[in-house]
């Protein structure tokens, strides 16, 4: 019985052993992974550092949109011939640090529909307004009428999984997606571009307040979570070797005691 007690003592053993060896490879495979995610994400900041300092060039049209690659074009200054429409506005949530001189705190972002002159629409982030007027009429209409204008074309804000659904009422949001707010705000707009653009106006606009664009700020963590995978990956066996040290001591004991 005692023989049987044992042998499967060390099996028990084993099979943890096995099981902490593998999540220490699994771990450390993980710290690789983000290793190569860190590189990705530095080539992706250094391109869209170059786009966002690049001429303005003319916004993609309605036929190439379909197999466009929105994150190759992230950050482009682009230019759009066309008109705002009166229709289908969107508000999306947004809470802006205190700046100098600026609004901030909590509002929203006016994203309004352009109609290209060649075909199709892209949403337009025309700029801040404060909670608190954000569903008056104290702040300026989209101007009326054939335009040139210059903006940032961004790629869509993706929603997660703490993201609330868009408020039909209200036609609020709480990301920028051009494709969510077309199917779900507004289904009856077609022809809507994968990206939007922000908007900066070349005359002073008080209300909305055009978007400061700043420098390219992509979030680069991947070195942070690397090193926590292998932090993980250095402790467990260490941890393990503890275990198996102190099984090892009460055996002892525990067989020291039975002799005497």
């Amino acid at each position: 019985m005692v023989s049987t007690d044992k042998r499967n003592s060390k099996m028990g053993t084993a099979i943890f052993a096995g099981v902490m060896l593998m999540a220490a490879l699994l771990f450390a495979m993980l710290g690789f992974w983000q290793m190569e995610r860190k590189a990705w994400k530095e080539e992706l900041i250094a391109s869209s550092e170059a786009r966002a300092n690049a001429a303005p060039v003319a916004v993609s049209e309605l036929g190439a949109w379909e197999s466009l690659d929105v994150d190759t074009i992230d950050f482009q200054p682009v230019t759009m011939t066309g008109q705002f429409l009166d229709q289908a506005q969107a508000r999306v949530f947004i809470s802006l640090p205190k700046k100098l001189n600026r609004q901030s705190g909590p509002g929203y972002w006016i994203v309004t529909p352009f109609q290209l002159k060649s075909g199709g629409i892209v949403y337009v982030n025309r700029g801040f307004v404060p909670q608190e007027i954000a569903f008056t009429d104290n702040y300026a209409a989209p101007p009326s009428g054939e335009m040139i204008i210059s903006g940032v074309l961004r790629r869509p804000e993706r929603a997660g999984s703490a993201t609330l659904e868009p408020d039909l009422s209200k036609n609020v949001d709480w990301i920028i997606n051009p494709e969510r707010i077309s199917t779900i705000l507004f289904p009856e707009m077609n022809n809507v571009a994968p990206f939007y653009v922000i908007w900066q106006p070349e005359e002073v606009i008080a209300l909305p307040q055009p978007a400061l664009l700043g420098e390219v700020d992509l979030p680069n963590r991947h070195l942070e979570y690397a090193l926590t995978w292998f932090a993980l990956a250095i402790l467990t066996p260490i941890l393990l070797i503890f275990w198996l040290w102190r099984r090892k001591r009460a055996s002892e004991l525990a067989t020291n005691d039975t002799q005497h």
